[in-house]
């Protein structure tokens, strides 16, 4: 299995992985390649990012690369459009970058059928108002940041309480997926002040009469 990844779109992925999860499989970026091309894909099982990184038709494969070793490889914003080549035997993951080569071991692990979760049938009678965990919605803007260099607003495409589908505007081959709050953990009642009148309103109602 071989394939290839700017560092900027494996940092851009790699905010939607999980962190100290007992699903260990969820922390890292996974890497598919099938009749699409290679898509590199993140998940911590409430937020999801997928991106096309190359639409050359390939025999399926996946491996997962570990976040520990994903953080060795992000670079920094001078380096951030180094292309990494990856070359993969079993669990044994080589890279070669622009000065150096490096050894990893993958994840041994199944990766969540992410085809299951992904939106792809919207209907207008499908979109309501939902609510997001707002460092969810702040993983999608840094990430198109570090995609493209430029701050941006995801479109969130909201579908009540079922998964919102996300799009980067300014990244095409992007697919993300957002989970909303329930309404049944929000609350969503005002507090009983809001609803008493003012001072000023007293004496307008005194006056009128």
């Amino acid at each position: 299995m071989k394939f290839s990844i700017q560092r900027k779109q494996l940092k851009g992925i790699s905010r939607f992985a999980a962190t100290k999860d007992i699903r260990f499989y969820l922390m890292g970026v996974c890497v598919t390649q099938n009749q699409r091309g290679t898509v590199i894909e993140a998940t911590n099982g409430h937020m999801m990012g997928r991106l096309l990184v190359n639409s050359e038709p390939m025999p399926e494969n996946r491996v997962i690369i570990q976040s520990g070793d994903v953080d060795k490889l992000k670079g920094t914003k001078k380096t951030a459009d180094d292309w990494l080549h990856f070359t993969v035997d079993r669990l044994k993951i080589e890279v070669i970058t622009p000065d150096s080569t490096m050894t990893f071991q993958a994840l041994e692990a199944s990766f969540p059928n992410t085809d299951r979760v992904t939106p792809t049938v919207l209907k207008d009678e499908d979109v309501k108002p939902s609510h997001f965990n707002p460092e969810y919605v702040m993983s999608f803007m840094q990430a198109s940041e570090d995609f493209t260099g430029k701050k941006q607003f995801p479109r969130i495409i909201q579908r009540g309480e079922e998964s919102a589908l996300v799009l980067l505007p300014l990244v095409d081959d992007f697919v993300g997926v957002l989970m909303p709050i329930r309404d049944s953990v929000l609350g969503g009642t005002l507090p009983d002040w809001i609803y008493q009148p003012t001072t000023a309103e007293k004496t307008e109602q005194v006056e009128t009469v």
